[in-house]
């Protein structure tokens, strides 16, 4: 899904989880389209376990930008 090289993973905050990475996409591109450099870790792990709960795909933001990615994400109505 995201390709770009993601920043040390102790500058990154999680902001949002789904066993549906379809739904992980959306509020990807939303947060994106606002403006918030957002990263997606684990798709290819969810997709090679069949989606199962056991690895959720993860949303990932700057830890600065943490409170605000999630405030947006609840506007929205999407809540991990």
């Amino acid at each position: 899904m995201d390709r770009r090289s993601a920043p040390p993973p102790d500058q990154l905050e999680e902001v949002f989880n789904s066993i549906d990475p379809t739904q992980v996409k959306i509020a990807y591109d939303l947060l994106e389209g606002s403006g918030l450099e957002c990263f997606i870790f684990d798709s290819d792990a969810s997709r090679m376990l069949g989606s199962t709960a056991a690895v959720t795909v993860r949303l990932m933001v700057h830890s600065d930008a943490a409170g605000e990615a999630r405030r947006r994400l609840k506007d929205l109505g999407f809540e991990s």
